[in-house]
């Protein structure tokens, strides 16, 4: 899709300086920084969302008995591990 936008004198200029610097293209600038923002507007999910999500909820047979007492680790590890970063 292509988009038209028409920008204030001051952004175009630091926008063109920080392609040039990077070597992005305004176009790469602009998706990223619509990604970004889309993101951050969608609906946030509630904790039980989340952990069902990443399968952290149910009922395991047979499993490691520490998991009631250990849930606060393991979840952060579990997250950390599908999130590196």
């Amino acid at each position: 899709m292509t988009l038209t936008v028409k920008l204030p004198e001051p952004i175009e200029r630091k926008l063109d300086a920080h392609c040039r610097q990077h070597h992005v293209t305004k176009s790469e600038v602009v998706t990223r920084v619509l990604a970004q923002y889309l993101a951050l507007q969608a609906p946030k999910r509630t904790p039980y969302e989340l952990a069902l999500k990443h399968g952290i909820i149910g009922c395991v047979s047979g499993g490691a008995r520490n998991i009631g007492r250990d849930h606060s680790r393991l979840i952060k590890e579990k997250l950390r591990a599908k999130h590196p970063g």
